[in-house]
C-alpha cells in the first residue's frame, strides 16, 4: 500500500473520530429523545466506517465480518429502544385517560 493512501485512511479515520465525539456530545445534550436516538444509530453506522478502513489499513479481511455483525446489533438496538420507548409512551396515554375519566366519574 503507498504512502499517500495510508495517509488518506489515516486522515479518514481521524475525521471519522473526531465526528464520533462531536455526535457523542450531541446524544448526552439533546434536548428530545429522537435526537438522542438518531445520535445512536450515527456513532453506530460511523463505528462501522471506522472498521472497514481499519480492514483496509491493516489488511484483515475478518474485520469486515466483525463490522457487519456490529452493524446488525447497532440495528436491532436502536429498533429494541424505539419498541421500548413507544410502548412506555402508549401506557402513559393509557394511564392519563384512565386518570381523566376517573376525575369526570367524580
Amino acid at each position: 500500500m503507498s504512502e499517500i493512501m495510508k495517509t488518506v485512511l489515516e486522515i479518514a479515520l481521524g475525521v471519522l473520530a473526531l465526528g464520533i465525539c462531536i455526535i457523542f456530545v450531541r446524544a448526552i445534550i439533546g434536548p428530545r429523545f429522537t435526537d438522542r436516538i438518531v445520535a445512536i444509530n450515527m456513532i453506530g453506522t460511523m463505528t462501522t466506517a471506522t472498521i472497514c478502513i481499519l480492514s483496509v489499513y491493516l489488511k484483515e479481511i475478518c474485520l469486515i465480518d466483525v463490522s457487519l455483525v456490529y452493524t446488525l446489533l447497532s440495528f436491532l438496538a436502536v429498533v429494541i429502544i424505539c419498541h421500548v420507548v413507544s410502548l412506555h409512551h402508549k401506557g402513559r396515554e393509557l394511564f392519563l385517560k384512565r386518570v381523566e375519566t376517573e376525575a369526570e366519574e367524580k
